[in-house]
Parts: structure tokens; sequence; C-alpha cells
């Protein structure tokens, strides 16, 4: 298995460059020296969900921990780097893992799979609920749906409830991606551990993720978190920049798509964020980072906020409608508001900005749309 500094050391992207944008975004680009690349090992581990969940239980999802040993990150590392990290999500949908273990990794991961089924069932029973969102002490493997079979169906079923008749390309394109985001959201709807294990044996985002916290085994504290899934519409999603503690900017998450609602209530959404995370957040997190990227959900027409997950304030972590390269400033509070950027109008170009698998899949429920099989 490549070490995490060579995986580091072998983008081919500079720090000074602005780190390209993906559907899954990736965290590990732009690093290349062996100080950068400790001091990112320790700036991710320190946000960990495990680092700031106490601190604001009142304000995320309800959450339990199953713990991952260091020999299972190595199993899921080893599995991903033997089928998947060289293919598109479109490939690796079609490599089916399990038929490709030894009999002792069949073996363990049904053990894991036991365990964490036992967890998930306790957990839904005592909170009354129907499905979870399950993640990893970092990240979720929320780029797993599109490297399974079963996301084109999903996606398929959101589009055709749309009306496209009448509608300009650059609107239909907009209601493609919305609805790519919505099917990627909706996949990640569980209650069975044999669908947890395989989003996080196809995804990206745990791989690289795993491996960062193989790289310092004396910091390695790695759970499964177990969370409440609760509904959330993709235009809800936001990103906060907080930088020395203070709100410094704010931005739509899913910045691919245009939401007309959004759009129209902007003062009303900044309002509320900055709001909730002057009286309710900052005052929590005076013994955490002073620098930070947090994402919040809003719910009930603003009635809800929530906390989603907290990241590293670091180029690595994607920047949303802001740039790094030149706009840090504003990131680090230059000016004396927040900074608040949602997209104006339905983008052209936005699927040009989706992984190749996804905009053939795309490409090919266009086809079958305009010309069904009889």
């Amino acid at each position: 298995m490549s070490s995490l500094a060579e995986q580091l050391q072998s983008v081919k992207l500079k720090k000074s460059s602005e780190p390209q944008k993906d559907f899954s975004s990736p965290k590990t680009a732009g690093y290349v020296s062996q100080d950068e690349i400790e001091s990112y090992q320790m700036s991710v581990l320190d946000v960990n969900t495990e680092e700031w969940f106490d601190l604001l239980e009142d304000y995320t999802f309800s959450s339990s921990y199953v713990p991952m040993d260091i020999e299972d990150a190595k199993l899921f590392v080893a599995i991903y780097e033997r089928l998947y990290a060289k293919h598109d999500p479109s490939v690796i949908a079609t490599i089916d893992w399990r038929e490709h273990l030894s009999s002792a990794e069949s073996k363990r991961i049904e053990e894991l799979r036991s365990c964490l089924q036992e967890e998930m069932d306790t957990f839904l029973s005592a909170k009354g609920a129907e499905f979870a969102f399950v993640k990893l002490s970092s990240r979720s493997p929320k780029d797993a749906p599109m490297a399974q079979t079963r996301f084109k169906q999903m996606y398929q079923e959101l589009i055709s409830q749309e009306n496209l008749t009448n509608l300009t390309p650059v609107d239909i394109e907009n209601l493609q991606v919305t609805s790519l985001l919505k099917a990627a959201f909706q996949a990640l709807k569980m209650k069975s551990a044999d669908d947890v294990i395989d989003c996080c044996v196809r995804s990206e985002r745990v791989y690289q993720d795993l491996l960062l916290a193989l790289a310092l085994p004396s910091r390695f504290r790695e759970n499964w978190i177990v969370r409440k899934f609760v509904d959330i519409d993709v235009d809800m999603e936001f990103r906060g920049f907080v930088h020395q503690r203070r709100l410094t900017a704010l931005s739509q998450y899913n910045y691919l798509i245009y939401s007309q609602r959004l759009a129209r209530n902007k003062d009303f959404y900044l309002q509320t964020i900055s709001t909730f995370f002057d009286i309710n957040i900052k005052p929590k997190l005076c013994s955490f980072v002073k620098d930070y990227i947090i994402d919040f959900a809003v719910c009930e027409n603003g009635a809800k906020v929530w906390v989603i997950e907290i990241n590293p304030f670091l180029i690595t972590t994607d920047a949303a409608l802001f740039s790094w390269e030149h706009e840090r400033h504003l990131l680090e509070g230059s000016v004396d508001r927040v900074e608040f950027r949602v997209v104006e109008k339905p983008r052209h170009g936005a699927k040009t900005m989706l992984p190749t698998g996804m905009k053939e899949m795309i490409r090919e429920c266009e086809k079958e749309r305009s010309d069904p099989v009889k």
C-alpha cells in the first residue's frame, strides 16, 4: 500500500493553484512537502466528529459510535486499492467487491456487518427513526452512490417527475443536476449495514480519509458514526468559513445549481445562519480550533438550523463559490461583514463540473427519455 506521503506527492497540482472542484471534493490535492503533509494530517484530525460532537450535541444530528480498529481500516484501504483506485465511478459500479475477497476478508466483513447492524437497529429503535445516515469520523461516503448501479434508476425516477417541456437548455441542465444531487442524497438513507459497508468500500472519500488516519497511528481514532437521517433540501445546505472564531463568509453548498427561493431570500438565510452561529455555535467552540469550515442545513423554512459537519480551514476543503487563490483575504475576514454568495441564475455548463461517468449517465437518460424503447 502506498503511503499518504506518496499519495499526496504524486499530485501535480501546486499549492498556489486553485484546487479542482469536483463532485466528491477530495481533500488530498495541493500538498507536496513533508511539512505540509504533516500539518495537513493534524489539521484534518483536529476537526473529526469526535472532537466537536459533544460540544454541539444540541445543534447537530443525534449520533452513536461504532469503533473501527486499525486493522479494519487497513482492510477497507486494501480492498479499494485492489479493485477501484484507478477507475471512474461508472466502472466501479460494475465491480462487485464481494466476489473478490479472501475467506479471511469475507469473515471480517461479516463480523463488522453484524456489529454495525446491531448498533443501527438499536439506534433507530431508540430514536423512533426509520433510516440512518452513516459516516466515518471525518467524512461521509457521499460519493459512493455514483459508484452503485441503483443510482441511475434513482436519478431517472426523479428527473421523470420534472416537466421539461418548453424549458430552456440551461433550465433543463439545472433540473438535471438538481435531480442528480437529490438522488445522491437519498441514496445515503440507510437501514442496512450491508448498504453502509458497500458505500464505504466504494467511496474514494472514505479511502482517502482512512489512508490519512493510518498515517498517524498514534492518533488513530476512527468510528462509524450512525446519525439520525434528516431530510435536507439540496439547496438548503451552506458552507461557512470561520477565521479566528468569527464567521467571515458563507456560501451555497451545492453551487452547481440555481435555487429561486434561495436567490430571492438571500438576506433571510444569511441572517438566519449568522444569528444561529453567533448565539449557539460560537460560544460552544471556545476551546476548539480557531479556524475551520462548518456546514449548515436549514430546515422547516428557516425554523431549524443544523450543524452538519466541520472541516479543516485548508485549501483542500472546497471553497464553494469562493476562491482560495484569489479571495483568501475574504475567507480570513478582511471585511467587517459576512460575505454571502449564492448562485444568482441557472449556470451554463454546470454539468461540465461533474465526473465523466455522471455526464455520460445523464446523456444516456436523455436519450432513453427522448427515444424510449417501444
